[in-house]
């Protein structure tokens, strides 16, 4: 009588092999989230810090184009089309033209741009309430408390230095007379400006 094809078992884990696998697992969990969390975060920061600066630019070149003043301001609600110069920080901001120069957004001004981190863990204190420009591209002169050329983008971790580097965690934008505008990291620039930040 022909016997048919020989059945071979199937093999499985046994239970020590899965108990195994799961304790490396779990080693290799422990190590990598506290690094995946901070890895989001500065992600978070720089992102935030990168499209401000897009914004200054933006407004910068939009100032030089269309020969008039452009304004950057902090906004409540960046994303609406009657956005205005109504928020707490720079968590959310809107480029606009600014012809009477008077750092506010009213009706008739045109919004250019609307942006911001939308992100509640992110904090962007400034040393003021707006950055504008003027025809040349300058950054105009505004009263002590009015002008925003110094800003801190933040999270809880506050201003300290990030683990195995000489640079602070939060990223901070300058913006110069000439209308420059770049992004710092290094914590006793930050620091000095004397922005309340994170857990500082």
């Amino acid at each position: 009588m022909a016997q048919g094809p020989c059945r071979v078992g199937a093999r499985g884990f046994t239970l020590m092999e899965l108990m195994i696998v799961l304790a490396v697992a779990g080693v290799i969990l422990a190590i990598g989230a506290p690094n995946f969390r901070d890895f989001r975060m500065n992600n978070a920061l720089t992102g935030a810090a990168n499209d401000y600066l897009a914004s200054l630019q933006l407004a910068r070149t939009e100032a030089v184009k269309r020969q008039g003043i452009v304004s950057v301001c902090r906004s409540a609600n960046p994303g609406a089309d009657a956005a205005g110069c109504d928020g707490d920080d720079f968590s959310g901001w809107i480029v606009f033209d600014d012809p009477d120069g008077d750092c506010d957004r009213s009706d008739g001004e045109r919004l250019i741009r609307g942006d911001g981190p939308q992100n509640a863990s992110l904090q962007a204190p400034a040393n003021g309430v707006c950055a504008s420009f003027n025809r040349a591209g300058f950054s105009r002169e505004l009263p002590v408390g009015m002008l925003a050329d110094r800003l801190v983008f933040c999270d809880e971790r506050g201003t300290a230095l990030q683990a195995g580097t000489n640079q602070s965690i939060a990223r901070g934008i300058i913006v110069d007379r000439t209308g420059r505008a770049q992004i710092t990291r290094d914590q006793d620039i930050i620091e000095s400006w004397g922005l309340a930040c994170g857990g500082d």
